[in-house]
């Protein structure tokens, strides 16, 4: 039983027996409708602090984000290698430009202190401000590296899940999206 269940069960036998059927309903309707708000509250609070803390981190820049994203998928799956840090530095010199240094994603590595809930509420938060294809490029970057030691794990789908709800795109539609993404890293139409 949860405490809240508990909490409106014992809100309702302390009613006087005439008044429970009307009261006693109405009041624990009232304190449930009042915790759900509260607690849905307290997660946008949650979220709002996260996106913070991110755009701190990163600058707010969308390449600072995109080097910070990039850099945390790699550790999803718990091991990180030169085949992933080479993709990171490709993708990145696609979102940034060629004169991204590789360098920077050492950097980045030895810098790195945001976690994967962290960057999704901040896209979530700004998705708004970064272009269609400066998402498309994110999640294609993301891609690149998901896939870049040869595997794609369950860790790493629901990442890229996580993104693409977080950038906009609808859950429903973004598996076909990302189909389609796949199906151009295979013939090599993303490299």
């Amino acid at each position: 039983m949860t405490p809240l269940l508990a909490f409106t069960q014992t809100a309702a036998k302390t009613v006087p027996a005439e008044h429970a059927s009307n009261g006693g309903t109405v009041i624990a309707l009232f304190v449930v409708v009042a915790a759900v708000a509260l607690w849905i509250a307290l997660r946008a609070f949650i979220r709002g602090l996260r996106a913070k803390k991110t755009e701190t981190v990163t600058g707010g820049d969308f390449a600072g984000y995109a080097l910070a994203a990039l850099v945390n998928a790699t550790r999803l799956d718990g091991r990180t290698n030169e085949q992933e840090k080479r993709a990171i530095v490709a993708a990145m010199r696609e979102i940034a430009g060629e004169a991204f240094e590789a360098v920077k994603v050492e950097e980045a590595f030895a810098a790195a202190r945001l976690n994967k809930d962290e960057l999704v509420d901040f896209l979530s938060a700004r998705a708004g401000a970064f272009s269609r294809d400066q998402k498309m490029a994110l999640l294609k970057a993301l891609m690149s590296v998901f896939v870049a030691d040869g595997s794609f794990d369950e860790a790493e789908h629901g990442a890229l899940m996580d993104y693409t709800a977080a950038i906009g795109f609808d859950r429903q539609s973004a598996p076909q999206m990302l189909r389609g993404l796949a199906g151009d890293f295979r013939r090599g139409n993303i490299t």
